[in-house]
């Protein structure tokens, strides 16, 4: 589970304090030691309770920029956006309503990621700012053991149930740490500091099925899927040609992955979706092999049954 970092810290500073800090001890936030090392003035700056409703404040008073560049759903707030060359990280404020609030009941649990087990591909650093927090049942697996296709069996390691009350600080570790979130009891906020890296576009990130210990999707943050489906199912045989090799040779396994889902799924007929599944070779990555051969095995079971 994400390492929970005891801090007693009663002081307080500003946000631009701590920002500074992590510029000019060149904090390598992508380094578990050196991204808990800031633990401390983390909760220094969960000790102001005015900031955050400060950064609001000027933010809604530049209405015409509001939150320009936030790519999250409205339950995240920027503090201190990517901006500065060689940037390494950037800041949030993140909102938790409880179960009996209007604004989950109106948005739903979506854009909370609550009930939706998943792991990070980046570390970040938390705390929590107000209320008594999120809870989450926390599992730990071995990343390097799994090949990532919907359905592959995972080694989800249960390991505790807990909530992020204030004052908590925790680092939740790429790659590692899994959390199946739940409502908090009352409206909650947390702050992180998260890691930007190219490490995001190397390695994926899961959903998973805990009661049956599976991947349930990659949910990495890619537009891939959206323009090979929108070529696939609206283009002509030139045009899906051009998908099909991207699926062959492109340097990134995901995008392979993405580019043959989307022919696959595009089949006009079970007996063409096997064809692109056939097409996969012995030489391709693990991922889309064991894909391939998954989907492949339920195609011909329901072309089965239909018969």
């Amino acid at each position: 589970m994400p390492l929970v970092i005891p801090t007693d810290e009663t002081q307080r500073i500003e946000l631009d304090e701590l920002v500074e800090h992590l510029f000019e001890a060149k904090i390598d936030v992508g380094d578990h030691a050196a991204l808990a090392s800031v633990a401390p003035l983390l909760r220094r700056l969960a000790n102001n309770r005015a900031f955050l409703v400060d950064s609001v404040v000027d933010e809604l008073k530049a209405s015409d920029t509001l939150q320009d560049g936030n790519n999250y759903s409205p339950q995240v707030f920027i503090l201190y956006p990517p901006q500065r060359r060689g940037q390494m990280f950037f800041m949030r404020a993140c909102f938790w309503p409880s179960a009996q609030e209007q604004l989950l009941k109106v948005s739903g649990e979506d854009p909370f990621f609550y009930y939706k087990p998943h792991d990070h591909n980046f570390n970040f650093l938390t705390v929590g700012y107000l209320g008594p927090g999120y809870w989450s049942n926390y599992y730990e697996y071995d990343y390097e053991s799994v090949v990532g296709y919907p359905g592959e069996e995972v080694d989800l390691r249960f390991i505790e149930k807990s909530r992020l009350h204030e004052g908590k600080v925790m680092l939740y570790r790429a790659c590692v740490d899994v959390h199946d979130q739940l409502p908090a009891d009352a409206f909650s906020v947390s702050l992180n500091i998260m890691e930007n890296t190219l490490r995001a576009q190397h390695f994926d990130q899961y959903s998973f099925n805990v009661g049956t210990k599976r991947v349930k999707k990659i949910i990495n943050r890619i537009g891939a899927p959206a323009l090979f489906d929108a070529v696939s199912y609206l283009g002509d045989d030139g045009d899906r040609a051009l998908v099909a090799e991207i699926g062959r040779k492109h340097a990134s396994n995901r995008i392979r992955y993405c580019a043959l889902q989307s022919l696959s799924n595009a089949a006009p007929t079970i007996e063409a979706s096997l064809d692109v599944l056939r097409g996969v070779s012995e030489s391709a990555p693990a991922l889309i092999r064991a894909w391939a051969g998954e989907r492949a095995r339920r195609l011909e079971a329901a072309a089965k049954a239909a018969a």
